[in-house]
């Protein structure tokens, strides 16, 4: 298994890191602010730049979409702009069939 973290210098895995991310912490005064936080963040903007699920559940490390879910929080702008461009690409099949179809 590979690790995150190495200790060098005593050649074993780094089991926490969260003396360090206190330090990180305090000196960005960010006061709330966890790691676990900053994944949400990531999986959210991959979602919001149009990422699908399964690629975001990959550069999380997810082996299944439904837990990949929970990570990607999507706004209604998001939702609303991604039905408009399904409605829009529906319009214009339809207008097209019409076209085609001589209705």
């Amino acid at each position: 298994m590979d690790y995150v973290f190495w200790n060098s210098r005593y050649q074993r895995p780094v089991v926490t890191v969260s003396h360090v991310w206190c330090a990180i912490r305090k000196e960005a005064l960010l006061t709330n602010v966890r790691l676990h936080d900053l994944r949400h963040t990531y999986a959210s903007h991959a979602a919001l730049n149009r990422e699908s699920l399964p690629m975001i559940g990959k550069l999380l490390g997810h082996a299944k979409v439904g837990s990949t879910a929970r990570y990607a929080h999507l706004d209604d702008a998001h939702l609303l702009d991604a039905a408009e461009i399904v409605g829009s690409a529906i319009g214009e099949y339809l207008n097209i069939s019409r076209f085609q179809s001589g209705r």
